[in-house]
């Protein structure tokens, strides 16, 4: 430990990596791609959430955003030209219709209470699509792309690798959280972010060359699995069980992923606590306890509100007490979305919800699209990365859908992973139809999927 000029002890955790980051800035600056890569560690692995200081001691993913960005623009060549796609303009056109709704609030006498919440809101959401945006113009090739995608994964690996002890230890009869303070701090946001992260454990383990790497990836995914069922969120089993069936279904060798499902089932059934079966029976008439009815009470009321308030909703944050009162069926002290689609409905009104919407289904389109051009050009390692990440998009519509994540920066990358591997799809097809065909056909790998090649 070491004593701040404040008094405040200073773990040595802290100033290790407080050095550690303030040596990787330069860096950033030079090689914009590098900062990508620190920025979404900060954001998912948190590391700064370890070193037991306050969550506002030092901002870090700041520090590390602002020379990233300038990097972009004096040694990133052609980032704009990377930007140059309709999916970007419909995040753009997400992004300015957000900003339209935070400027209605202020001229609303309903919604003013809570201007200042919205407009802080609206920063943090601002930031997010900025790096999703940063991501999009920096990351201009498949191995990029395929790093970006080893560092997401390897975050979500290492919380995995660190609560199974703590999941065989206890037998499961405690919550797991992510870090405090983080975006998936909530044992709900986790289970989400969980079952996002399966497809990607799944997919580089048929995927990647090394056959260590195609291991460890599925045994991440195999231990995921109870992880998920741990985080004791009924949302994230519902993704859970979208996010395997879809994978089986998909699948060409269905038979490989049995033994797995049997595994998780049979962790569910026969060693999970009975605190955690009556929780998970739907069954039952505990099911309908407070937190489901929470759920229902808040999505009539984002509905009661956006019928009164159509095109912009109440914008960012309107979730409050006192609107609660007005439209809440059932006025209590719970003030949350519990849902990406009602959530956008009442913040952003039909309008947002259908640009949000579009985005979505738009990315869904790229990757069918991938698939099928795949399959022509012979190149199975498009069809199974365009189908990992509409996977996770899979899994992040289906949990969400009672879970109020709808500015998950985990969403926004994956979005932007699929603009990027339109992008550089198209590229290498273009040079491979070129150039003279060199590369021996024979060496790359079977897909396993029927979106894949034959």
């Amino acid at each position: 430990m070491r004593v701040s000029e404040a008094g405040v002890l200073v773990p040595l955790r802290a100033i290790l990596l407080l050095s550690s980051l303030c040596a990787c800035l330069p860096a950033c600056l030079v090689r914009p791609f590098f900062g990508i890569l620190l920025w979404t560690i900060l954001a998912f692995l948190d590391p700064q959430a370890f070193v037991w200081l306050p969550v506002d001691a030092f901002p870090w993913a700041l520090a590390v955003a602002i020379p990233t960005l300038i990097g972009i623009l004096l040694f990133s060549g052609g980032w704009a030209h990377n930007l140059g796609s309709s999916k970007v303009l419909w995040i753009v056109t997400l992004w300015v219709w957000f900003t339209i709704t935070s400027l209605a609030t202020w001229h609303n006498p309903l919604f003013l209470h809570h201007g200042q919440e919205t407009w802080l809101r609206w920063q943090f959401v601002s930031k997010v699509l900025l790096m999703t945006m940063a991501a999009i113009a920096v990351v201009d090739s498949f191995a990029r792309l395929r790093m970006l995608v080893m560092v997401i994964a390897g975050c979500f690996g290492l919380y995995i690798l660190k609560d199974l002890p703590f999941i065989i230890r206890t037998g499961g009869a405690f919550r797991l959280y992510g870090p405090e303070y983080s975006m998936i701090a909530d044992n709900n946001d986790f289970g989400l972010a969980l079952n996002m992260t399966l497809p990607l454990f799944f997919f580089l383990a048929q995927s990647e060359s090394k056959r260590w790497v195609r291991r460890l990836a599925a045994f991440l995914f195999v231990i995921t699995i109870p992880a998920i069922f741990f985080t004791y969120s009924r949302g994230a089993l519902v993704g859970l069980v979208a996010t395997l069936g879809l994978i089986f279904l998909r699948m060409r060798q269905r038979m490989l992923l049995a033994p797995v499902i049997v595994l998780g089932v049979v962790v569910a059934l026969l060693f999970a606590p009975q605190t955690w079966k009556d929780r998970m029976d739907l069954s039952s008439p505990e099911a309908m306890d407070a937190s489901a009815l929470e759920r229902i009470n808040s999505w009539w009321f984002a509905w009661n509100l956006t019928s009164d308030n159509p095109v912009f909703g109440g914008g960012f944050g309107t979730f409050t007490p006192e609107l609660f009162s007005r439209y809440a069926p059932s006025g209590n002290d719970i003030h949350g979305p519990h849902s990406v689609y009602f959530q956008i409905l009442a913040e952003h009104g039909f309008v947002g919800l259908s640009l949000y919407l579009t985005l979505v289904l738009s990315c869904f389109g790229v990757a069918h699209r991938l698939i099928k051009r795949s399959r022509i050009q012979g190149d199975p390692r498009i069809a199974q990365y365009a189908n990992m990440f509409r996977f996770s998009l899979v899994a992040f519509l289906t949990s969400g859908a009672f879970l109020g994540r709808a500015y998950f920066d985990y969403f926004f990358i994956i979005v932007a992973c699929l603009i990027i591997l339109e992008r550089v799809s198209r590229q290498e097809w273009a040079q491979d139809a070129e150039a003279p065909e060199t590369e021996d056909q024979s060496s790359w790998q079977v897909p396993v999927t029927e979106g894949g090649t034959a």
